[in-house]
């Protein structure tokens, strides 16, 4: 299992051991073609930073630990459902270099497995029987989809604002995020404004993972992220450190003159790659995460010192500074 980090998570770290252990008794009972397939993705990993969220949210208060971890599995069948379908969309091979379920079994048992897990969340979560939950879930569930579309619709655009940018990744990362802190806080107990509080903390929280998500798209390894370096770039997804570099003098025009081109091959992407991470471009994105964080971490002033709230400032620190 790949975590956010073990010494960061350390004071959950015997919820977040209990949760994978209900993750996978929960896929045991599925079907076996369903279980398996699930099993595989489960196991390719993650950071597992959405269970975390609503684990630690739910510590603010008192919550039920039955709720608890229905809510994290119920969320994070979602986000792999989430992740099953974006993976055949972009027909990518393999994610954190383990095979694709559509690459392994075909498209149309990914869209099946993919669909039935959005279910299986959405069943697990209707079991807390609170309709505020459900009603935020779906909500995301939806917004997500048109983020998604928004993506699809983009693709090879170059000219797109900060504004486009911000509104793709508030729709395909930071509602999710939000939605586990809104879901955790309202499990708990805590008031109305500590909810929302927790609420705006996710959502800055995911704006400044996925901004710096698309940094290590150009800058960390192949071997970091379990897929090319550039893997955005190569599908056509336009992320803040190509859009800030092409407004560095000298590096936009030597940019364009590239991806001006009818047809790019695999020289042209990396030195796409390495016109990018040499230009402040990289800085500058990362700038944009660390002022997200900041956002994030100043909305846990309210909340009384605990080592779930100083876990959830020190996500901030995390969230910005990840290498995988």
């Amino acid at each position: 299992m790949s975590i956010v980090s073990e010494e960061l998570l350390e004071p959950i770290a015997a919820e977040l051991q209990e949760f994978e252990q209900r993750l996978y008794d929960s896929i045991a009972a599925d079907l076996g073609p369903m279980a398996s397939a699930m099993e595989h993705i489960v196991r390719a990993g993650g950071k597992r930073l959405r269970p975390a969220l609503v684990i630690l949210s739910a510590r603010l208060g008192d919550a039920d630990r039955d709720e608890i971890f229905n809510l994290a599995m119920g969320i994070e069948f979602i986000h792999t459902a989430t992740l099953v379908h974006d993976d055949l969309i972009d027909d990518s091979p393999t994610r954190r270099g383990i095979r694709t379920i559509h690459e392994a079994l075909g498209p149309n048992p990914a869209i099946i497995i993919g669909d039935y897990y959005f279910a299986k969340g959405a069943h697990l979560l209707s079991s807390i029987g609170e309709p505020a939950i459900d009603s935020a879930i779906s909500q995301a569930v939806m917004t997500i989809c048109m983020g998604e579309l928004m993506q699809m619709t983009t693709r090879n655009d170059y000219e797109q604002s900060l504004d486009d940018y911000y509104r793709k990744i508030e729709h395909k990362t930071a509602t999710l995020l939000s939605t586990c802190c809104y879901c955790g806080g309202m499990v708990s107990g805590i008031s109305k404004d500590g909810v929302e509080s927790l609420r705006r903390y996710g959502f800055n929280l995911g704006m400044a993972f996925q901004i710096a998500d698309d940094v290590l798209d150009y800058v960390a390894t192949t071997a970091e992220m379990g897929k090319p370096v550039g893997a955005d770039l190569r599908q056509g997804t336009v992320t803040l450190p190509l859009m800030l570099a092409l407004h560095d003098g000298d590096t936009a025009a030597r940019l364009r003159a590239i991806l001006d081109k009818n047809h790019l091959d695999d020289d042209d992407y990396d030195a796409v790659v390495t016109l990018v991470r040499s230009s402040p471009a990289i800085d500058q994105a990362e700038h944009h995460a660390q002022e997200f964080a900041d956002r994030a971490r100043a909305e846990l002033a309210g909340f009384e010192a605990s080592p779930a709230r100083d876990t959830l400032t020190r996500v901030c620190d995390y969230v910005v500074e990840r290498r995988i």
